[in-house]
């Protein structure tokens, strides 16, 4: 596909939603005990899900048009890195300055703060001193950037596994994500011993996300080759077999999902919808909204804990923000991509939960 292509098709939109579905089950996790879901899936999950399938046949086709090491890596760190450098910044130093019940200068001084840094190299730090203290989770600042490692994670591996030939890499992206989604799955229900931490991850939860972004590289090579391979009859069967199991089993449906979701995605984001399309006009804003929703909901949460439609409040206050993400940071940002400039307004879907998403995450 020419770039002209690319941004001819539902992949904006599609991320639009993804980040919606993130903060509406966020939503409900800070507020309640708990909240609906989708499948037997929580909705924060699902827009995680569906992050990590588009970063995987994005990535997997960025690699495809540009087989190179470092001009690859410099994208993918040119994506991730510039916002949510911004992001923990401004969390740190002008958010938790003002809500913590810490005078200012006991705040500064306290390492916490400098630890909530360790953020932006992808290293987990939920708290900041003296913040969102007695709310639900802790009082986690920023619950999302816990995906934003394993999908780097994934990125590292597309270069890897084209070492391989075409017929055997199909081979382990397709094991290779179902046999990692089952170890997580393993470690969930199975595993009794004490939760096993990497970089500051939970593996179990970095491990059921890596099917999804497996299984849309998979899908990406198998569409460039296969002839009629996205059919819309072919995603609507693997949604009816999501719902069907879904409700017979509730979350041992996973399995399916790794298979089904990512196909469904892909065969929709590839369409080109009328004014669905257009959904990037202005800009990428889904990494944006991934990036500062959750500390935005804790604060609508603690200021107005009467407020009937917090999720909706959140949404609103969200956007803002990550349009200023958008113009301010990551676009300029995007511009010194090798070999590649970008204007702030245009939109994208060739290189996010997140993509987190957390969730994107980041889907480029």
């Amino acid at each position: 596909m020419t770039a002209a292509a690319h941004r001819d098709n539902n992949f904006d939109a599609l991320r639009l939603f993804a980040a919606g579905m993130v903060i509406y089950g966020h939503g409900w996790i800070l507020a309640t005990p708990a909240g609906p879901g989708f499948w037997g899936v929580p909705f924060a999950r699902i827009g995680l899900d569906i992050f990590f399938a588009i970063s995987g046949y994005m990535v997997t086709g960025s690699w495809q048009r540009t087989p190179r090491l470092l001009p690859f890596l410099g994208k993918r760190a040119l994506r991730i890195f510039p916002g949510l450098i911004a992001c923990v910044l401004a969390t740190a130093y002008i958010l938790g300055p003002r809500l913590s019940n810490l005078p200012l200068r006991a705040y500064l001084h306290n390492g916490e703060v400098l630890k909530y840094l360790q953020n932006m190299w992808l290293f987990q730090r939920l708290y900041l001193p003296g913040v969102f203290d007695g709310m639900r989770l802790n009082g986690a600042v920023n619950g999302s950037l816990w995906s934003l490692f394993p999908e780097a994670l994934c990125y590292l591996t597309v270069p890897l596994l084209a070492l391989l030939p075409w017929r055997p890499r199909l081979w382990a992206l397709g094991i290779g994500g179902v046999a990692a989604g089952a170890t997580g799955m393993w470690l969930f229900y199975g595993y009794e011993g004490l939760p096993i931490i990497f970089y500051n991850t939970d593996v179990k939860y970095m491990l059921v996300q890596v099917p999804f972004f497996f299984l849309g590289g998979l899908y990406r090579l198998l569409g460039d080759r296969v002839p009629n391979f996205y059919r819309a009859d072919v995603a609507l069967l693997g949604y009816t077999l999501n719902w069907m199991v879904a409700s017979w089993y509730s979350w041992w449906n996973l399995p399916i999902e790794w298979v089904t979701l990512p196909y469904m995605v892909i065969c929709f984001g590839r369409m080109s919808m009328p004014v669905v399309r257009r959904a990037g006009r202005f800009g990428d804003f889904s990494y944006g909204m991934y990036l500062y929703a959750f500390p935005v909901q804790q604060i609508v949460i603690a200021a107005m804990p009467r407020n009937d439609h917090p999720i909706a409040t959140c949404m609103v206050l969200t956007l803002p923000l990550a349009a200023l993400s958008w113009h301010l940071v990551e676009a300029p940002a995007l511009r010194w991509k090798p070999g590649r400039s970008l204007p702030a307004t245009s939109g994208r879907a060739d290189g996010p939960a997140a993509r987190p998403a957390a969730a994107s995450a980041p889907s480029q």
